[in-house]
């Protein structure tokens, strides 16, 4: 049962929590770690005289505890495959808006275990409303060949994070319709509650939009009334607005309501054809 339990632990972990810091190559050498201890203990000699298992309140306690994190993990699991497929509504599909590199997902999915932006659409909460657009929404973060994604441990500055600066790319070819840019870059972990998205661009693809949120201050290099095709360079990645860390986010909605411009209607959203959840990866190799 203590096995199990682990298992399950790791599992729900693995699959649920966000592996960019430890890096996503962690889980493997948990899973690992596991199996050989696993392998040991089944295979290992016993003197013929040694229980398997030893009654007692100590290891009564330990086993009830072993289960109770082992039911956790098993939930979190499923909720985690869950997550991995495709919502019941309508999906568009979008070129990276970024260049050569590669990216880890860090919210993106259809549960809300793997993707925190889907609580928006919680109607009881009137001021969802405003954010209804991005509730779909991924984020995502550049990540070096090591997989670690910055430069020390959890520094303030958001230029030591691999994705700060890093550029972004219009994922479909039309027009600029808003443009917001000046807004300070800040230091990490603080968020400004005042620009949630930021600086950002919504970008029309002809029957939906692309909002690009939490861009670097200043970086934004196009206008609204611009026409763009794919891979028309924006600005960067930055850390303005409700950010936790130097991070794009990316989300599509239907309409672009002037009272709300983030409240439109939410779609899912693939990237060269992939419904990407947390811990996905995608690399996009130099042409």
């Amino acid at each position: 049962m203590q096995f199990v339990s682990v298992g399950l632990t790791l599992l729900g972990l693995g699959l649920a929590a966000l592996w960019s810091m430890p890096p996503f190559w962690v889980p493997f050498l948990y899973a690992v770690a596991y199996c050989l201890v696993l392998g040991w203990h089944l295979f290992s000699k016993r003197p013929a005289d040694t229980a398997l298992w030893a009654a007692g309140p100590v290891n009564t306690v330990l086993v009830l505890v072993s289960i109770s994190l082992g039911l956790a993990g098993g939930y979190l699991g499923v909720r985690a495959i869950q997550g991995r497929q495709l919502p019941p509504v309508d999906i568009v599909d979008i070129a990276p808006p970024f260049g050569p590199g590669t990216y880890i997902i860090a919210n993106g999915g259809s549960d809300t275990i793997v993707n925190s932006h889907l609580h928006t659409l919680d109607p009881a909460v009137d001021r969802y409303r405003l954010w209804r657009g991005q509730s779909r929404a991924l984020d995502i973060f550049r990540i070096k060949p090591s997989g670690l994604h910055m430069n020390g441990f959890w520094p303030s500055d958001p230029a030591l994070y691999t994705t700060f600066g890093t550029p972004v790319l219009a994922p479909c070819s039309g027009a600029i319709e808003l443009v917001v840019d000046g807004v300070a870059d800040m230091q990490v972990p603080q968020m400004d509650r005042q620009h949630m998205a930021g600086n950002y661009v919504a970008l029309n693809c002809g029957e939906f939009f692309v909002i690009l949120a939490h861009l670097q201050k200043n970086s934004v290099r196009v206008r609204q009334g611009d026409t763009v095709e794919i891979g028309a360079r924006l600005g960067e990645m930055g850390n303005s607005g409700n950010s936790s860390e130097p991070h794009l986010h990316v989300h599509a909605q239907r309409g672009l309501p002037e009272d709300s411009m983030l409240g439109g209607e939410p779609l899912a959203l693939t990237i060269d054809g992939r419904f990407l959840v947390r811990n996905d990866r995608i690399t996009v190799d130099a042409p």
